[in-house]
């Protein structure tokens, strides 16, 4: 019995740590992708409403882009998340004040 202890020990010992058999570059590839696959989108439909948008709105939008491209291509999907909702809710004002300006007020009977 006692054997097998040791012997159990010993293997448990001569394995390597299943940390190794990670590859991190890989891992940051995969969060970089994923990372892209929501931010895109998002930087697709602020490129679609700088028609609409104010100069500093417009000056945001590229900031609040360029910011979350460079957090997700560093490996950091998590600044790069947050930035992509930023700039989601920023071009949902923009698409929403653009929107108020087109709608014509109800007419109510008399």
């Amino acid at each position: 019995m006692r054997i097998r202890i040791l012997l159990l020990a010993a293997a448990l010992l001569a394995a390597p740590p299943l940390a190794r058999a990670c590859d991190p570059e890989a891992m940051n590839a995969e969060l970089t992708v994923l990372c892209r696959a929501g931010l895109d989108p998002a930087i697709a439909w602020s490129r679609a409403v700088l028609p609409l948008a104010s100069a500093a709105e417009a000056a945001e939008l590229e900031r609040t882009a360029t910011a979350a491209g460079d957090a997700c291509d560093v490996g950091d999907p998590a600044a790069g998340a947050l930035a992509a909702v930023q700039l989601a809710r920023l071009v949902g004002r923009i698409e929403a004040r653009g929107a108020a300006a087109t709608l014509q007020p109800a007419r109510l009977p008399n």
